[in-house]
């Protein structure tokens, strides 16, 4: 599916939720924050994903820090890799962000903070050191 097809399937509510993988939450970031700044276009994904949560009775697993730090993440590796134009060579080049684990969400916060109601709520930044160059 095109982008812009995928980005039309998710706005239409065309997707069910039990096929809404974490990979397709990371494109979907991508594909909002790739022409914008990153206040229009996480706007935008946060908008966007909040209706379609919404839409599929899927309120409740909401969670704003993680929300924001792939956005915050996914905005930072398009302004610095720009050899990843499209979102294949994007996903080729990013795999830890695709990781259904979050693995890398896991190297800057500690457990009991991401499993916080607070960070569920509202961003919390990292508590953990980020990893050398």
């Amino acid at each position: 599916m095109s982008d812009v097809e995928f980005r039309a399937s998710f706005e239409g509510l065309e997707i069910p939720g039990s096929e809404f993988r974490h990979e397709d939450h990371v494109r979907l970031a991508w594909i909002y924050l790739q022409d914008s700044t990153l206040a229009e276009g996480a706007a935008r994904f946060c908008e966007k994903f909040r209706h379609f949560v919404r839409h599929i009775g899927a309120e409740s697993k909401y969670h704003e820090t993680i929300t924001w730090f792939y956005l915050v993440t996914v905005f930072e590796r398009i302004r610095t890799r720009p050899e990843a134009a499209n979102w294949e060579a994007f996903a080729k080049s990013n795999g830890d962000l695709l990781d259904s684990r979050m693995g890398l969400l896991r190297t800057r916060y500690r457990d009991e903070t991401i499993h916080s109601q607070r960070a569920r709520s509202v961003f919390v930044l990292p508590d953990l050191s980020r990893d050398p160059p």
